[in-house]
């Protein structure tokens, strides 16, 4: 190396010009000489001593003996002389010497690499070393472009842009680059993650299946659980899978190689959440029904979203009133989604009228939440809708849609029960919306349906009272008359939706936890000293293989009176008022810390899958139609990294760029 750079001297200095031994220490080491591709000084290489004389510091050491190794003594210095060095055979051999020790190569390596080791090995001598700063500054604009939704391709010109104001070495911004930086994150993202997960007491697993915009069979998974020695329950990403097939068995399968792979133990699944699929729940040859061979503890749990949907579905098609509610609600939408002159005319006339107009929604945009926002649409919009209707069919008399909405705007019954329908749909999106919360216990869940379904009953249902109408509601039997007036068509629903919502939230549907119940611990009959003691009993029968305290049975059942009194003065008190607050305070009691492995495990339980329907909603804006070719295992990437933005956890830049480093040999650069 150094022969290579010291080849070609040319300097003011001719090989007849000599110096005495006082004047070379002054002048000449501290001589820069030009090489071909840069200018070095001469003291870099050489050194000088009154008592030992010229000495290499290159041959030195490499501990090469020769005379420059030693010290060289002349009364007359010619620079011709330190040019024959640099180009002697024995110079060479102690550069090369010397850059294998720097690279920590010995001489055992050198005999046993191999053709296409050394190569590599040259290759990556020639990568430009790496510099912290700079790494982390590209981490950062891949973490911005993933927050953004954008592919690896604009990175890079997000990179460029940023190479404006700060140094980024040019090799670095490329796609390959790009590639790398996203694995380590996920890397250190998923390792962080499932490292949580192994040491966690259980988790709860939350499973969908579904197709993305190829339409590819993909299974989304999500896991609930505590993390060791934290009072707090986390429901994280943990991976999606393609299937090729959507029978139970794949499912399992794929279930049983996730797990394997991140060397999770699943007899720590306490619990199955999905929607109610009968290949995720069927009672024989379900997923749940397999898994349970294996896991003999497992619960399945129907979403109760789900659960609380199809409840209204069941109810809304049993009434006649409501599938005309449907179809005028459809009729609607489509007038005006589909034209851009009608939608542009009705804005106009809202403004005219100096009315606030609200978008139409259609039944089906969101499942759970679109009965109640096409009717909340044009309860908002109804006077505007109303005359836009009169003007429409008196100034068209050949249309029969707008004469058909006009008819239906202008009868009294039929406002009635829009406005009505609006009231009870309300209260179900409120619903709707509560199961939607992350990391919603069963415990709450249910509480949520039974009080909903006790609301709806006591507001329209009471019999030899006066139902309790809201205020709109008055407004409008106000201005129609009596005999048009008919409620019976909207009891009828409310009737129906109650009756199906109390078959699928059925109040004998935690019986074995009621002992757990915040409810029923603050009643009068938790008062019995025996009450509790035998759900208890057999809670922890049906978990004793599982616990992680020794001799945990007899311990709960000694433990659960201690843990039912004081839970009760505690609610009396008003310290704790929810199940949260219960299970906070029994993982915080020392004294109850066997009976706290149940609480644990109830509040573990997952009511709600809709992590998996906003994990669905996640893939599909990650792979568009103009990325649709993103192989699973990146998309799995993106997802992973896109969940950790969305919940503000600040991604560790320093151990990205360790685990990029470590990755390859790159060399870090000290200067």
């Amino acid at each position: 190396m150094m022969a290579k750079r010291m080849g070609g001297f040319s300097s003011p200095h001719q090989a007849k010009l000599t110096k005495s031994c006082d004047s070379f220490k002054i002048e000449w080491l501290s001589e820069h000489v030009k090489t071909e591709d840069k200018t070095i000084k001469l003291g870099e290489i050489f050194s000088f001593s009154s008592e030992k004389g010229l000495m290499c510091k290159i041959c030195r050491e490499a501990k090469i003996s020769n005379e420059f190794s030693d010290g060289k003594m002349w009364k007359a210095w010619r620079l011709d002389y330190l040019k024959r060095h640099i180009k002697s055979k024995t110079h060479e051999k102690a550069v090369g010497i010397v850059r294998r020790c720097k690279m920590r190569i010995g001489i055992g390596t050198l005999l046993t690499e191999s053709i296409n080791d050394r190569e590599k090995r040259s290759e990556l001598s020639l990568v430009k070393k790496s510099n912290p700063d700079q790494v982390k500054v590209l981490v950062d604009n891949i973490l911005l472009a993933i927050n953004m939704n954008t592919s690896m391709l604009s990175v890079q010109q997000i990179h460029d842009h940023m190479a404006k104001y700060v140094s980024i070495p040019e090799s670095w911004r490329s796609k390959n680059y790009a590639f790398e930086f996203v694995n380590s994150i996920n890397q250190i993202v998923q390792n962080e993650t499932m490292c949580k997960l192994r040491n966690a007491h259980w988790h709860t697993l939350i499973v969908d299946e579904s197709t993305d915009i190829t339409v590819h069979k993909m299974l989304v998974l999500y896991i609930k659980y505590r993390e060791e020695n934290e009072v707090d329950y986390k429901t994280v990403f943990g991976g999606i899978s393609q299937l090729t097939g959507c029978t139970a068995r794949d499912i399992v399968q794929a279930i049983t190689q996730f797990y394997a792979k991140h060397k999770l133990d699943m007899q720590r699944m306490v619990m199955l959440t999905s929607d109610g699929a009968s290949v995720m729940l069927g009672k024989h040859n379900g997923v749940a029904a397999l898994l349970k061979q294996q896991i003999p503890h497992l619960t399945e749990q129907h979403c109760v979203a789900h659960r609380e949907d199809l409840g209204i579905v069941d109810a809304w098609k049993d009434v006649p009133a409501m599938r005309d509610v449907e179809t005028f609600l459809r009729t609607v939408y489509s007038t005006f989604s589909r034209s851009t002159v009608k939608k542009g005319k009705f804005e106009d006339l809202s403004k005219i009228l100096d009315e606030d107009s609200l978008s139409f929604r259609p039944l089906n945009e969101v499942r759970w939440l679109s009965r109640h926002q096409a009717v909340k649409a044009v309860l908002r919009n109804y006077t505007v809708l109303e005359e836009y209707c009169r003007r429409e069919s008196s100034s068209n008399y050949r249309d029969p849609v707008t004469k058909y909405c006009y008819k239906k705007l202008t009868d009294s019954k039929f406002k009635f029960i829009l406005t009505a329908l609006g009231d009870v749909l309300d209260d179900l999106a409120q619903l709707c919306l509560s199961f939607q919360k992350r990391n919603l216990t069963v415990m709450e869940g249910h509480c949520l349906a039974r009080a909903k379904i006790e609301k709806l009953r006591s507001q329209y249902l009471k019999e030899g009272k006066v139902i309790k109408w809201s205020d709109r509601v008055k407004e409008v039997m106000r201005a129609g008359s009596a005999e048009v007036i008919d409620t019976d068509a909207i009891i009828c629903f409310i009737r129906n939706l109650c009756d199906h919502l109390d078959a699928r939230f059925p109040e004998n549907e935690l019986k074995e936890w009621s002992a757990l119940d915040c409810e029923a611990l603050s009643s009068d009959i938790s008062s019995d000293f025996e009450y509790g003691a035998a759900d208890i009993a057999i809670l922890t029968k049906k978990y004793e293989d599982i616990f992680h305290q020794p001799h945990s049975m007899e311990a709960i059942h000694d433990e659960y009176p201690d843990f039912k009194y004081v839970m009760k003065q505690k609610l009396k008190q008003g310290s704790i008022g929810t199940f949260s607050d219960m299970v906070a305070a029994t993982l915080k009691c020392e004294e109850l810390k066997h009976v706290s492995q149940l609480v644990d495990i109830c509040a573990t339980f997952q009511a709600s899958s809709a992590d998996c329907e906003r994990g669905f909603s996640l893939m599909n804006r990650i792979k568009t139609a103009s990325r649709n070719r993103l192989q699973v295992a990146h998309l799995d990437q993106l997802m992973r990294i896109k969940s950790k933005l969305n919940t503000d956890d600040a991604i560790d830049l320093d151990n990205v760029y360790n685990h990029w480093r470590a990755e390859k040999d790159r060399r870090e650069n000290k200067d």
